[in-house]
């Protein structure tokens, strides 16, 4: 199984060639929060919504199955995961995978660089997996790590 790329973006087109066209990818964000400190907001809305997308290849006849996933949300530091979920990726038919996974919202919890990991079970303890980072800034630039 091999890792091709993970990325955030707004737009996702998918064509019958196979070929996959992205708008507006970005891995860093510029936050004005009502409160007027994001190290106080709770979650942050996209608006137009975010899209993580992570293309995955079948290299072997053998990987090509259904495979369980997990998709999380580190929070600045790596040291917690702060949102995670469960996904099936189908390779039964197809050697190629891509996830669009789309983000209404994420939590936060204040500033810094968020790292979105796409794992595959039985791949992940290999070093195969997906890696999407968001450096989140408050108003006036500031990042703390």
């Amino acid at each position: 199984m091999r890792h091709d790329w993970t990325l955030l973006c707004t737009e996702v087109h998918t064509h019958d060639s196979g070929a996959i066209g992205l708008g507006n990818v970005f891995s860093s964000l510029q936050v004005t929060s009502p409160s007027g400190s994001v190290e106080n907001a709770e979650s942050f809305l996209f608006d137009p919504p975010a899209i993580l997308v992570s293309h995955w290849t079948a290299e072997f006849e053998a990987e090509k199955r259904l495979h369980s996933s997990t998709v999380q949300l580190m929070a600045p530091g790596g040291d917690r995961v702060i949102w995670a979920d469960n996904l099936d990726f189908d390779f039964q038919f197809r050697s190629t995978y891509v996830l669009t996974l789309i983000l209404q919202d994420m939590p936060l919890t204040g500033t810094g660089t968020y790292e979105f990991h796409v794992l595959l079970e039985e791949y992940a303890m290999l070093g195969e997996w997906g890696r999407a980072s968001l450096t989140i800034s408050d108003a006036l630039g500031a990042v703390q790590s």
